[in-house]
């Protein structure tokens, strides 16, 4: 991801490699043969990856995955919550609050469209 110019996922087309990438990776963990523990391992990589991402895109496609994860799956969005709630350093409170507001941001674009 540090090879894109682009500073935000909001503007990558539609088509671009990295939405295709994302998109794959919930089919992956939808489809998986353990339910339960694939996608709860995924999200546990993403949290890895996002402390070690030094890209602000990178940040925010993981933290869109992470968000993706945990709308589908409830045993990742009651770890996720829970890490969130209860981690005390700096990066952690940072990816609460962008969490939160994609979660927002979700909830307002599902609403309007239902």
């Amino acid at each position: 991801m540090l090879q894109y110019p682009t500073q935000s996922l909001a503007t990558l087309p539609a088509n671009h490699d990295i939405r295709h990438l994302v998109r794959q990776i919930m089919l992956h963990a939808d489809e998986a043969r353990d339910r339960e523990r694939t996608p709860l391992l995924m999200s546990q990589k993403i949290v890895q990856l996002l402390y070690k991402t030094t890209s602000p895109l990178g940040r925010e496609v993981y933290v869109a995955i992470l968000v993706q994860l945990c709308r589908n799956f409830e045993n990742v969005a009651s770890e996720a919550i829970t890490w969130l709630l209860y981690a005390e350093d700096e990066v952690a409170i940072h990816l609460f609050c962008k969490c939160t507001y994609l979660f927002t941001l979700s909830f307002s674009a599902n609403s309007t469209y239902q």
